[in-house]
């Protein structure tokens, strides 16, 4: 079986302004060359795991909800 790709933490200089977002890399090596060269890139580092990040109140709620039967 495959590794999953990690999430890596960047920041895009776009025509609005500098924003953070993620995408998904196994080694983080492949990300300046998927924005250059129509946007700066800079690549801040690897994320924490989904597992260690912290739900909100709205998310440890939705998780308790009982899938709607439709049928």
């Amino acid at each position: 079986m495959e590794k999953r790709p990690d999430r890596w933490e960047i920041e895009l200089k776009v025509p609005k302004g500098r924003i953070k977002t993620f995408v998904y890399s196994h080694d983080g090596k492949n990300i300046l060359d998927r924005f250059a060269p129509k946007y700066e890139c800079r690549v801040i580092g690897p994320m924490a795991e989904e597992k260690e990040i912290k739900k909100s109140e709205s998310e440890k709620l939705q998780d308790q909800l009982e899938p709607i039967d439709e049928s």
